[in-house]
């Protein structure tokens, strides 16, 4: 740990735990012993690629939060079809309910009267015409009496049919419910890892620098990527007239300009990198809009840049959004300028979220900032 902390500040923990009561203690031990030991993890993956550490814990966390927003869809759906079993179970009820009601005087009539009530009934009749009409009516009273009865164990059986139906939606909701908190814990537990590495990266100078070295090599692949695309008169933008707008660009994302082009010197380990494009401090979720028509010719990963659009302005100019947290183009769009990209995030980046913003002319990275607006 000795990489990560000074003496003093070792020092300064110690005296706060100490002077804290013993459960706050536990927790503090046990926060301490966290972050030494995804140091310890950073540290062993030194012989390793720590931007392909990033992007493994930035997959990890993304299919945990996609897993998640499932498992959390699923629960909804779930509760809906829950609602609809208890309004199915109640209207059952209702039914079978005022069947009974219904039932109930007929069928304690019969019973007093016993099993003879039938023969009373027609041996009262003054005539053989009226013998005929009561028996007559009373067969109807019997066939609608036993329709009844039928529809009243229809009703109590639809009744349990939707008591199991709900019975069984509230046990799934119950399992789903506690699947999406594992998902989320899961996340949780991913999005805290990648904090330790970006942090331990930040803190140990060996690390920061390989990193900016990785990031450098990064930074020739691109440069390479977008020399292997096909010249611009195969794409239909021989003569867009897009120098004409230098000075005139809007701003991809609304947010200060945190690090500008060209040499940048780390304030802390008196590192110097070479940054090609610049840092937008934009906030995360904000839009990332196309500062003039184009084409997508990349909207996809690209390691060092997380979530990469590349837009084919013509004449050989290319603009280039990084660290995006969702793309809202796909490759081969024209794309109106002013048209959405995506949304601000932090994928694939060392410094938390912000927009990474190039311009290059003929694969040859220029600064953006004369090229937009005052």
């Amino acid at each position: 740990m000795g990489s990560f902390a000074t003496a003093a500040a070792l020092a300064a923990i110690l005296a706060a735990v100490l002077g804290a009561d013993p459960r706050a203690r536990l927790e503090a031990l046990r926060a301490r012993s966290a972050a030494e030991e995804a140091a310890a993890r950073t540290l062993r993956e030194r012989e390793g690629s720590l931007l392909g550490t990033l992007e493994g814990a930035e997959k990890a966390l993304r299919d945990a939060e996609a897993v998640g927003r499932e498992a959390e869809e699923t629960r909804t759906a779930a509760e809906r079809l829950l609602v609809s079993a208890r309004a199915e179970e109640a209207a059952a009820q209702s039914r079978l309910t005022a069947l009974e009601a219904e039932l109930s005087p007929r069928l304690r009539a019969r019973a007093r009267a016993g099993a003879l009530s039938e023969l009373w009934l027609l041996a009262s009749s003054a005539s053989l015409g009226e013998m005929t009409k009561n028996r007559h009516l009373w067969g109807r009273i019997a066939a609608h009496d036993l329709a009844l009865l039928r529809e009243a164990s229809e009703a109590r059986g639809a009744r349990e049919h939707a008591r199991v139906a709900r019975a069984g939606e509230a046990e799934r909701i119950g399992a789903l419910a506690r699947e999406a908190s594992a998902r989320r814990d899961a996340a949780a537990a991913s999005r805290e890892s990648r904090r330790n590495m970006l942090a331990a990266v930040r803190n140990a100078r060996e690390l920061h620098e390989r990193a900016a070295v990785e990031a450098a090599g990064q930074s020739a692949k691109l440069a390479e990527f977008l020399a292997a695309l096909p010249p611009p008169s195969a794409r239909g933008f021989r003569h867009s007239g897009f120098a004409l707008l230098h000075g005139l660009l809007p701003y991809p994302a609304a947010g200060p300009i945190e690090v500008g082009f060209g040499r940048v010197v780390d304030p802390r380990f008196n590192t110097v990198t070479v940054q090609k494009g610049l840092d937008i401090r934009a906030p995360p979720g904000a839009e990332v809009r196309a500062v003039a028509p184009g084409r997508v010719v990349h909207a996809g990963w690209f390691r060092g840049y997380g979530n990469l659009v590349i837009v084919d302005h013509g004449d050989g100019y290319h603009t280039l959004v990084a660290h995006l947290a969702s793309m809202s183009t796909a490759i081969g769009e024209e794309v109106p300028g002013g048209s959405l990209l995506g949304t601000v995030g932090d994928t694939g980046s060392l410094k938390g979220p912000y927009l990474y913003f190039e311009l290059r002319e003929k694969g040859r990275p220029v600064d953006p900032r004369a090229w937009l607006r005052p």
